[in-house]
């Protein structure tokens, strides 16, 4: 008996990299007599073959799987052979193939097929790594028992671990496997992975050479990802070979941006000085700058070339920013270049490119050539990855809707619409663009991801010794008209997009229940949502002669909010009339000169607000855009219907039986990306408590408090608690000594804010940032005693941690620069714990 083809462990190698082609034919010539040679193949019927060695297969599921027939005709050497080796080391069932001659005999063959099966793994330990860190291997790896242990499997895990170690800055991890067959068992083994991460290497240094022109701290800031060693804890210094490619590629950008067109890096070297360090140093070659000459546009007709060249802006005379000018072009992060203008309109095939017309010295006139094609309507749209809600919710938020013109604007308008649903995971909405040429049409479809719109509420603020928090429950997907469907409770109905929340909120005797519900689109036709609310509170204490006091509210919101089309479409109006009953018994609330104690006031207000809000993608971290409202709130001027009233000598029980006033508010945030991933987030607001006569006065509720957190104690007066870091909950609450009290809050505030905010990591299981700040503000008793820059003022940091299921979870440290009201000495340092409310 002889061999006549190879051993498959090593045919094996060759085919895994492509050596190995359909025809080539794996028989040698290896008998005594010579009956077989690769010249001239002979024809044998195919009388049996045996199969050997430990496998768990029978012969026949072999035999039939290799595509081999007893009885057939085939020919050795011969692609039949060839074939079924193939076929059976593509199963990755065998670490070894051999086929022998058994026998032939009057033109018959007899073959043998010995096979060793690849083991399983039984086990795997991974040392010399963290727990977590294992896991994530295995995970990663798929290194679950029943794997088989194939080289590939295991050159594919020495792989990714030394990725993820390089990644984490320790280039030199050393991975190594110990195999050890399990006792009893035949394909079954055990596998050691022992992970030496070795010491981590950090960029001691960036030497640049050769660069005159620019600096080289300009240089290493135009390295994104590839810093040395700083005192910057958002940037570490580590040396990722990808990152530090692309590097490269932004330092030469950078020349290019400035018009040194013809910028080039001569040479780059990666020097370990140390175990622990490296320096890197880059040559540069900088050439000249050049400027821009004539530029002219060709082959347009939908626009004008002046209104091109102020899409494009750069003139004459203008360095020749190449990065700059190729944004303009296509591919502007803002979305004002050229090419999204006509994308904008339908003319998703439009291809506009610069040429470089002429170059003379030092100048390069440039002809901006425009292919504009024709425009493309949108065909099919459809939703992938939808569990959450029914359909129709989220199909009714789409502005990509068939028949439409293709808009890049309008996809980036659907993408903020579904993040901000609040039950899809925003950063895993894509929307995958299929473009048909051929029939100027577009398939659009939008790939999301559910994430738990359930969520358990918890908030809480303390400051001033004090604490108020509170619990509730918040269905964000609630689906009131499946209540009354057993079968829809999993655990409560959900799927229509509507808002439910049930709170209950407790603080130093104050208890408030509360009860709300939205409907995001009554009607069905455009997104006009309809909000109602109900709650109940008490407020008691024990006086100094042991008399307890009480105060019980009840109050009811209804409200619309309509999006608008006009001025453009981010912009939305909401009406709303409420009802409050305030009952005293015994209560005291006073104010300056008012004074409360028993009876009741009633509060029936009308509510008008524009919002615009444009702030995102993410709602959670918005990258950039704007949120601005304006609102007005107004009661019927009782005292002026009624003018028969002596209000100068009324008792304040009657005087604010009916309580009249009006209070205007504004406030204003823009985020901006201002570096990398750094957001700034600047703004400011502002209210204002009137009345209509001054024989009434300002009302004893709906004041203005200000400082901590925003959340505190006693909000049983209708009270707005602004936020000011640095500063104990509502020590600023303003006014002279005789027009307001400390405790009586303000009837006009305002506050400026400037942050800046770092993401940390953005993944689905939780969202955190951290973030600087700088705030001021403050609160007067009175409009005479205004002063818009008399102010309370503070910096500080802080971290946010979102989680779907418990909100916005934080801290923030703030320093105070000056007193609060009352206070002898300035605020100082504050600590502040925010739970599930933003700033």
């Amino acid at each position: 008996m002889k061999k006549i083809i190879w051993t498959m462990c090593m045919l094996g190698a060759y085919y895994a990299h492509g050596q190995v082609d359909s025809t080539q034919n794996i028989v040698s010539t290896q008998l005594e007599n010579n009956e077989l040679d690769y010249m001239n193949p002979r024809t044998f019927t195919l009388s049996d073959i045996e199969v050997v060695g430990d496998i768990k297969f029978s012969k026949n599921q072999i035999i039939r799987y290799a595509g081999f027939s007893i009885g057939e005709e085939i020919e050795l050497p011969g692609t039949k052979v060839n074939n079924a080796v193939k076929k059976l080391w593509r199963s990755k069932m065998f670490s070894d193939i051999d086929i022998y001659i058994k026998e032939i005999k009057d033109n018959k063959v007899v073959l043998t097929l010995a096979l060793v099966s690849v083991p399983e793994l039984a086990d795997i330990k991974i040392e010399g790594i963290k727990k977590s860190q294992r896991e994530d291997i295995i995970k990663d790896n798929k290194l679950n028992p029943g794997v088989k242990i194939t080289s590939n499997l295991m050159n594919a895990t020495k792989n990714k671990i030394k990725t993820y170690y390089t990644g984490k800055g320790f280039p030199n991890a050393v991975v190594t496997f110990n195999r050890e067959a399990v006792a009893d068992t035949s394909d079954k083994e055990n596998l050691l992975v022992n992970v030496n991460r070795g010491e981590r290497v950090k960029i001691k240094d960036i030497v640049f050479e050769g660069n005159n022109e620019l600096s080289s701290k300009r240089l290493r800031k135009s390295m994104k990802d590839t810093k040395r060693k700083s005192i910057n804890i958002f940037k570490a210094s580590k040396l990722i070979p990808e990152k530090y490619e692309a590097d490269l590629v932004n330092v030469v950008n950078e020349y290019k941006s400035v018009g040194f067109r013809d910028a080039k890096i001569v040479s780059d070297t990666i020097i370990q000085v140390d175990p622990k360090n490296y320096v890197v140093k880059v040559k540069v070659e900088e050439g000249k700058p050049y400027f821009l000459g004539n530029v002219t546009f060709s082959g347009n007709s939908i626009y004008t070339s002046e209104q091109l060249q102020r899409v494009f802006s750069y003139k004459s005379g203008d360095r020749y920013d190449a990065v700059g000018i190729n944004k303009k072009i296509s591919g502007s992060d803002k979305d004002d270049d050229i090419q999204t203008l006509y994308m904008n309109n339908g003319y998703l095939f439009a291809r506009v490119f610069p040429v470089e017309k002429n170059v003379k010295n030092d100048t390069i006139d440039l002809d901006i050539k425009i292919y504009e094609g024709t425009q493309a309507t949108l065909n099919k749209v459809t939703i992938l990855g939808n569990s959450e809600a029914h359909d129709h919710i989220l199909y009714r938020e789409l502005r990509t809707k068939p028949g439409d013109l293709f808009s890049k604007t309008e996809i980036r308008r659907t993408l903020m619409e579904l993040a901000s649903l609040g039950y899809l995971e925003p950063t895993q909405i894509s929307p995958d663009i299929q473009p048909n040429p051929e029939n100027n049409t577009v398939d659009i479809e939008w790939k999301v991801a559910p994430k738990s719109s359930s969520q358990v509420e918890l908030q809480g603020g303390y400051g001033a010794g004090r604490f108020i928090g509170t619990l509730g429950l918040t269905f964000g997907n609630f689906s009131i008209g499946n209540l009354f469907r057993g079968e829809a409770w999993r655990p409560v109905p959900m799927g229509d997009g509507q808002s439910l929340s049930i709170r209950a909120q407790a603080g130093n005797g104050y208890t408030n229940y509360s009860l709300s519900f939205t409907e995001p689109w009554i009607g069905g036709k455009r997104p006009t949502a309809l909000s109602t609310s109900f709650y109940l509170s008490q407020y008691g204490y024990t006086d100094q002669w042991g008399e307890k006091a009480n105060l019980d509210i009840l109050g009811a919101t209804i409200g619309l909010t309509k999006l608008l089309t006009w001025p453009d479409d981010y912009f939305r109006l909401s009406n709303s009339i409420s009802f409050q009953r305030y009952n005293f018994d015994n209560y005291n609330l006073s104010v300056g000169n008012l004074n409360y104690e028993n009876g009741s006031s009633n509060n029936i207000n009308y509510t008008i607000g524009l919002t615009r809000n444009s702030a995102g993608p993410d709602p959670i971290f918005p990258e950039d855009g704007s949120e601005m409202s304006i609102s007005a709130t107004a009661t019927l001027p009782y005292s002026l219907l009624d003018g028969n009233k002596d209000y100068a000598n009324m008792k304040d029980t009657e005087k604010f039986e009916w309580l009249e006033y009006y209070k205007i508010k504004a406030r204003a945030y823009w985020y901006k990306q201002v570096a990398g991933k750094l957001v700034l987030r600047v703004g400011g607001e502002f209210g204002v408590l009137g009345n209509y006569n001054r024989k009434v006065g300002t009302i004893p509720f709906e004041r203005f408090y200000l400082g901590g957190t925003g959340l505190a104690q006693s909000r049983f007066d209708g009270r707005e608690i602004v936020s000011l870091r640095g500063y104990e909950d509502s020590s600023n609450a303003g006014g002279q000594v005789g027009d307001i009290t400390p405790s009586g809050g303000g009837s006009i505030y305002n506050k400026f804010s400037l942050e800046l905010r770092y993401p940390i990591t953005m993944s689905q299981q939780a969202k955190i940032y951290g973030l600087t700040f700088a705030e001021g503000g403050n609160v007067w008793g009175s409009t005479r005693d205004y002063n818009p820059f008399e102010l309370k003022r503070s910096v500080g940091a802080g971290v946010r941690i979102y989680m779907a299921a418990f909100g916005l979870l934080g801290f923030d440290f703030g320093y105070g620069f000056d007193k609060g009201f009352g206070q002898m000495e300035r605020s100082g340092w504050q600590t502040h714990f925010i739970i599930g409310q933003q700033f």
